[in-house]
């Protein structure tokens, strides 16, 4: 008897559920036991069938030609839900187990807390209402013609990729081989505990960076994607991996033996269906003059009439559309010298931001949707997740469960997928949120996610925020909220005991436009993100520029001229207050707890009266008492003039525990020809401790010129993508040229310097 295999029933359950959604059976949606039931099954689902693959292979030599004649069957069987899967709404639950690239797809249950579409076209209708007042999109919009076809030809909408996203796979696939094992075999032993890690916002959620390192390896990505690996005490590069140069590499993470890197690409899928071109489109001048013509008579015989002076004709085109995808390519570097690509997986979107937590990474882009090419034209408007549309019940609107009526204001979806340490090659879950994204910060349980948002009657900004619950892999709910005000930037969020904090800036015109004010609030969002507690109108015609929490506790700057420190006792979510404020000059950017009591703050020295920035100040907080916090310390770099590090916390080296923190600055100086309007920049690395004896003791200002890694003046991207990190007593400068280190025990001495070869 010929062996069933497993794929057959998944597949016969596709067709199931395609016939379901045909006949417009709604998916049912799971409340919450039911859902964390649903994915703990998906889980098994993924790891039995990772089981069933195993023992296929196992039992392919016995059983090899009757698999293949039941695999012919099954394709012959299949092949009608294959072909019409653009056409026809599927939900996740009817997703095929497989891919065109052979990857497994894991079966997952919508979020429940909120919205989701209930198909394809209701979704479009709801994009579609608020975009039809736009200028209609055609071929000569940016669109790149391929082939025209008479408009009584087919009437089918075709999605497909080009030959050069097909190409750009085949090429991927011959430099790295697929047969690759993926399984890591990371040494704890090999390595040292005493190194920086990257700076990150929340304990236990990693962030990626362009340079990492395990205490024996330094890991450095330049601006072209190429990857190189350094023994840090030898200083020998010991292997390079090369970027493809069609595409913008973002960031990296290193974990054990793997190494995950993230990139961007602009591709095209050629896409067939009904365009409309105008008279100019059409190359017939004297048609048009004709057209025209017979336009204005038409006009001046009946002035009422609404007859339309513009021709159009309809015709079928195939064309390939702009698509921005980003990748997250994944790499076995158990052996250093010979890194292998393991897996790689791609969604549509540009890059936002990512982060890791238990195992797995979590990716979020941002996709703008376009209706003006009409509801078969889901290339346009659905994003996908590794060449699939996302399912529509897997598309969420800002809004509760059980809302009926949402109108759509012109964001763009919020796009989020996992990715494994197991599967590299496979996303484990997906979604997409119609809500935009501008600020992000990740607990270690839940995603938020806020944007500014204004409507035509407000004189003053709101922040809608959406949260979205997260565990192993899988998205489980979430819900949605708002609060008055904008946010400064994530360190203005922040998640305790199921609630989350956060402090706004509120600016606007009074409602006769007479005045303009700008006030702050602090607010309490529980889990639904209903506010439970808030304070507002504080520190008036000022904004909040840091921000930091600490259990019951909230510390915020806020700033016009001089540089109020506010500290709040939140220990009763319902009943915040204000228990302390310390006004000093200046203003810091940014905080950072610095061991037992101390808050370090990093930011810029002002005149008083004047406000002019004087210089770059780092101070020293003592919170011991938060109802009295004490500045304890200051120090002042003078001429300073931009500090990249403030703008972005991971290129800050901060180690309480090794008592360390460094940034990279620039300063212009005078060139010396006398003319006050020449000047020339200079950048520095500075490295700072604290000590209560001392207060601030500064380490070094290490000149990057005199690094031995730059024969000429620093380009912008050359300082941004500047890093500094530590190994044991070895300080390292990494830079886009190549690596310097410095013996910390000798006063900082450059001790070797490794240049990238071009």
């Amino acid at each position: 008897m010929p062996v069933i295999n497993k794929k057959y029933m998944i597949a016969a359950a596709a067709v199931v559920v395609l016939g379901a959604a045909a006949f417009g059976v709604a998916p049912r949606l799971m409340k919450d036991p039911e859902t964390k039931k649903q994915i703990e099954e998906a889980k098994k689902q993924a790891a039995q069938e990772e089981t069933a693959s195993a023992d296929e292979s196992q039992e392919s030599a016995e059983q090899g030609e009757e698999l293949q004649a039941d695999e012919a069957a099954l394709k012959s069987d299949t092949s009608n839900v294959t072909e019409t899967t653009d056409e026809t709404d599927i939900s996740s639950t009817g997703q095929q187990d497989s891919k065109a690239d052979g990857k497994e797809k894991i079966a997952t249950p919508p979020i429940t807390g909120l919205a989701h579409a209930e198909s394809y076209e209701s979704l479009y209708e709801i994009l579609h209402k608020w975009q039809s007042d736009s200028n209609n999109w055609n071929a000569a919009d940016g669109a790149r013609g391929i082939e025209l076809y008479s408009s009584d030809a087919e009437t089918d909408m075709v999605s497909e990729s080009t030959a050069d996203a097909v190409a750009t796979e085949d090429s991927s696939a011959a430099m790295y081989p697929s047969d690759i094992d993926s399984g890591f075999t990371y040494d704890e032993s090999q390595e040292s505990t005493d190194h920086s890690t990257t700076n990150t916002q929340e304990e236990n959620v990693d962030e990626a960076d362009i340079v990492k390192t395990d205490g024996t390896y330094i890991y450095a990505m330049n601006s072209r994607g190429d990857i190189r690996i350094v023994d840090a005490v030898s200083m020998k590069l010991v292997s390079e991996i090369s970027g493809d140069r069609n595409a913008d590499y973002m960031e990296m993470y290193l974990n054990g033996d793997s190494l995950q890197v993230i990139r961007q690409q602009e591709t095209y899928i050629t896409y067939k269906g009904d365009i409309n071109l105008s008279s100019s489109d059409s190359g017939d001048q004297e048609t048009n003059a004709q057209n025209n013509s017979d336009s204005k008579a038409n006009k001046n015989t009946d002035k009422d009439s609404e007859t339309d002076n513009t021709d159009t004709n309809t015709v079928r085109a195939s064309y390939s559309v702009p698509v921005t995808t980003v990748s997250i390519d994944t790499y076995d570097i158990s052996d250093r010298e010979n890194p292998k690509q393991t897996g790689t997986c791609q969604q549509d979107g540009t890059y936002l931001s990512s982060r890791r937590n238990g195992g797995n990474l979590y990716l979020f882009t941002s996709y703008s949707p376009d209706t003006t090419d009409g509801v078969d034209a889901k290339v346009k408007y659905i994003p996908r997740i590794d060449d699939e549309y996302i399912a529509y019940d897997h598309i969420y609107l800002p809004a509760a469960e059980e809302t009926t009526d949402y109108t759509y204001d012109g964001k763009n979806y919020l796009v989020a997928s996992s990715v494994s340490d197991e599967n590299p090659d496979q996303i484990t879950d997906s979604m997409a949120v119609v809500s935009g994204a501008e600020t992000f910060y990740v607990s270690e349980s839940n995603i938020y996610s806020a944007v500014s948002d204004w409507t035509a009657s407000d004189t003053k900004p709101r922040t809608e925020i959406v949260r979205i619950g997260y565990e192993d892999g899988f998205f489980t709910e979430g819900s949605t909220g708002s609060v008055s005000g904008e946010l400064n930037n994530s360190f203005s969020m922040d998640e305790y005991n199921g609630n989350l904090r956060l402090v706004t800036t509120t600016a606007g015109w009074n409602k006769d436009y007479s005045e303009y004010t700008r006030t702050n609030g602090l607010y309490i969002l529980d889990a639904d993100m209903k506010t439970i507690g808030k304070i507002e109108n504080l520190a008036d015609n000022e904004e909040i520029k840091s921000a930091r929490f600490m259990g019951d506790t909230g510390y915020f700057v806020t700033y016009r001229n001089t540089d109020p420190l506010f500290s709040a006792d939140l220990s009763d979510p319902t009943k915040p207050k204000i228990i302390g404020e310390l006004k000093i000059t200046g203003f810091s950017e940014y905080l950072h707890f610095y061991g037992e009591n101390k808050l370090l703050g990093i930011g810029w020295e002002t005149d008083p009266d004047t406000g002019s920035i004087e210089g770059l100040k780092c101070s020293m907080f003592d919170i011991t008492d938060p109802s009295d916090v004490k500045e304890i310390d200051r120090i002042v770099l003078k001429n300073v003039s931009i500090c990249d590090a403030l703008s972005n916390y991971r290129a800050i080296l901060a180690s309480p525990d090794k008592n360390l923190f460094g940034f990279a600055y620039g300063l212009y100086k005078n060139s010396g020809t006398g003319d006050y309007y020449h000047t020339e920049e200079q950048y520095y690395y500075g490295l700072l401790s604290y000590s209560e004896e001392d207060g601030f003791v500064p380490g070094a200002y290490l000149n990057i010129t005199q690094s031995g890694l730059f024969d000429d003046a620093l380009t912008n991207t050359e300082y941004r993508t500047m890093r500094g990190i530590y190994i044991s007593d070895t300080f390292y400068l990494v830079t886009e040229n190549g690596i310097s280190s410095y013996d910390m025990t000798d006063g900082y001495k450059l001790t070797d310097t490794l240049l990238w070869e071009s």
